[in-house]
């Protein structure tokens, strides 16, 4: 049972100032300047607050307050994901899945969490939803902005390079048809933003890509002829695969060989 009554003067300080600021996740440096103490001390004090049952633990040095409303089993409480995502490393952006979430148009609830970052962090298992660090160099740490969610703000990739990299890396965003679905969804595309990105991130098969994705997805998100165009000038001479190892027939245009599943998809067939 969680009591605040077995909690020290000083700990009881320090959850009533979280509380106070509706502070959710805490790390040893916050409890630093809340308190004025040592790194050593409120790394401490944190550890003995969680034992006590008013922090749970989600890595070394970052843990999460357990609201004093909470009067069951303290495993049973589970804080909003994204709201702990934020605090995992620094700098981030939330990415891939968790960015079509925040733009409104992923198709199924998650139990993982993607973002971006140019640390080496580990994957972290939080009461079963699992943040997955994708590593990105410097040069393609862009195309990011803020956004605010449930009172706080966080990092996410913006629109255009949420496309770009769902696009890129489909098991991040659980495949190409759970993609194609979301992407009937988006509005106000930035369509020059989406080419720069294309360009900057430079993979080739990502134009062809592209370019059969919004062809077909025309009726939906009224894809200019303009930007098909500038896409076709892209393609190599190269004929692609849309995806790895999976047959399929020949578009001419985009010069790629798609499953024809993914044109029921936007059809739906």
């Amino acid at each position: 049972m969680y009591k605040l009554e077995k909690l020290s003067g000083l700990e009881q300080k320090l959850y009533f100032l979280l509380e106070a600021e509706n502070q959710k996740v805490v790390s040893a440096g916050r409890a630093m300047e809340l308190l004025g103490i040592s790194r050593m001390h409120a790394y401490n004090l944190l550890q003995n607050m969680r034992r006590k049952g008013a922090l749970d633990r989600v890595k070394s040095n970052l843990f999460v307050r357990i609201p004093s409303s909470i009067v069951h089993d303290k495993g049973k409480y589970v804080e909003d994901p994204l709201l702990v995502g934020k605090e995992l490393t620094e700098p981030y952006f939330f990415s891939y899945y968790t960015a079509l979430y925040l733009h409104g148009i992923s198709q199924q609830p998650a139990s993982h969490f993607y973002l971006s970052t140019t640390n080496h962090i580990q994957k972290i298992d939080y009461h079963g939803l699992v943040f997955h660090p994708v590593m990105l160099t410097k040069k393609r740490f862009f195309g990011f902005e803020e956004m605010k969610y449930r009172e706080e703000k966080v990092f996410v990739s913006d629109l255009e390079r949420t496309i770009v990299d769902v696009m890129n890396r489909p098991e991040y965003a659980g495949g190409y048809e759970e993609i194609i679905r979301s992407f009937q969804d988006v509005e106000k595309v930035d369509w020059k933003q989406l080419l720069e990105y294309l360009d900057r991130i430079g993979e080739k098969i990502l134009f062809n890509r592209t370019g059969y994705v919004f062809d077909m997805l025309g009726k939906f998100v009224n894809t200019p002829d303009e930007f098909l165009r500038k896409l076709e000038k892209r393609l190599s001479n190269n004929i692609y695969y849309f995806e790895k190892n999976r047959e399929g027939s020949y578009v001419k245009k985009w010069k790629i060989i798609v499953d024809r599943r993914l044109e029921k998809v936007i059809w739906g067939g």
